[in-house]
C-alpha cells in the first residue's frame, strides 16, 4: 500500500506542513512532530507497529560529501532501517525561493527572473564564508550557528544570523565553539579551522557548492541576506518584514494552486515515493 501518513519537522503551523500537504495525494495525512531529533526517527519505527504504511521526511544537514545534485530525495535511515527520505536540498526554504517556484506562484507579482536570479546570487555571495563554516562545524557534529537573534513567525526561535561573515569572524567563533562544546573529545578547534580553509574554494564563486547554492546552503540564510532586495521588489508590508510577507504570499499561491509537484522534479519523485514506496517488509 502507498504511504499514507508522513511525519514531518516543524508544528501545526509551520511552512513545512504546509508546503508538503501540496506535493502529496490528498489521502495522505501529513503530521508535524517538532525538530529532527532521535525522538522523530524512533517515533517513525515504533509508530509502524500500529500503521506500516508510514514515513517521515526531515531537513537535509549541512553535508560533507560533494554529492551531484540529482533532485531526489534522499533515502534516510535510523538504527539501520529506512524511515523515509531527506530533502536533497538544505531545508524547505531552498524550495521555496527557487527561481521557478517564485514564478509558478507569484506570475505576474514576481520580480523578473534575471532581478531575482542575481538578487539570490548576490545573497549567496554574501554568506558563502558563513556556510563553509557552519559546514566545518556540522562536519565534526557541532552546532553550526551564531549571531544575533531574529524575530520570524517562520523562523525557528532559535534562528540566529551574524551581523559580520568575513573569514576572520567565523574562524574565531569556530575556535569558540569547538572549545565550548568539545568536552573530552579528541577534536580541536584547528581541525574544524581546517576544515574550514580546505571547504572555502566550495562555497566561493564558481565553486562546486556556490554553484549549487539551492542545495548545499541554508535556504533561511538565504533569505535573511536577500532581504533589502526583497524589499526593493515590493515585498513589504507594516505588519511583517520583507521576508515574512515574501514567504507567505508564496506559500498562500502554492496553496490554491493546482498540481504543485509538478513544479519542480523532487517534488514529483516524493510523490512517486509516496505513492510507490512500502516499508511493510521491515516488521
Amino acid at each position: 500500500m502507498p504511504i499514507n501518513i508522513l511525519y514531518c519537522e516543524g508544528n501545526s503551523k509551520s511552512i513545512d506542513i504546509r508546503v508538503i500537504r501540496q506535493l502529496l495525494p490528498k489521502e495522505c495525512i501529513v503530521r508535524p512532530l517538532g525538530g529532527k531529533t532521535r525522538s522523530f526517527f524512533d517515533s517513525v519505527i515504533n509508530d509502524r507497529r500500529i500503521n506500516p504504511n508510514l514515513a517521515g521526511i526531515v531537513d537535509h544537514d549541512f553535508d560533507c560529501r560533494d554529492i551531484e545534485p540529482i533532485n531526489q530525495p534522499l533515502p534516510c535511515h535510523h538504527q539501520q532501517i529506512q524511515i523515509g527520505w531527506a530533502w536533497e536540498r538544505k531545508e524547505i526554504e531552498n524550495y521555496l525561493i527557487d527561481p521557478i517556484v517564485v514564478q509558478r506562484a507569484l506570475q505576474k507579482q514576481a520580480p523578473s527572473s534575471e532581478e531575482y536570479q542575481l538578487a539570490l546570487r548576490e545573497a549567496a555571495q554574501k554568506i558563502s564564508t558563513y556556510t563553509a563554516a557552519r559546514t566545518a562545524l556540522s562536519c565534526f557534529n557541532f552546532k553550526n550557528f551564531w549571531g544575533e537573534e531574529t524575530k520570524n513567525q517562520y523562523f525557528p526561535k532559535t534562528y540566529l544570523f551574524p551581523r559580520r561573515l568575513g573569514k576572520e569572524t567565523c574562524e574565531t567563533k569556530i575556535r569558540e565553539i569547538v572549545d565550548q562544546y568539545k568536552g573530552d573529545r579528541i577534536v580541536k578547534a584547528e581541525d574544524v579551522i581546517d576544515k574550514f580553509t580546505n571547504l572555502l574554494d566550495l562555497f566561493h564563486v564558481n565553486g562546486f557548492r556556490f554553484n549549487h547554492y539551492l542545495t548545499f546552503f541554508s535556504g533561511k540564510d538565504l533569505l535573511y541576506a536577500m532581504q533589502d532586495k526583497l524589499r526593493t521588489f515590493g515585498f513589504d508590508s507594516s505588519s511583517s518584514s520583507p521576508l515574512e510577507f515574501f514567504i507567505e504570499k508564496i506559500v498562500t499561491r502554492m496553496e490554491r494552486a493546482e498540481n504543485v509537484w509538478d513544479w519542480l522534479p523532487e517534488w514529483q519523485e516524493l510523490r512517486k515515493l509516496i505513492i510507490n514506496s512500502s516499508f511493510n517488509s521491515e516488521y
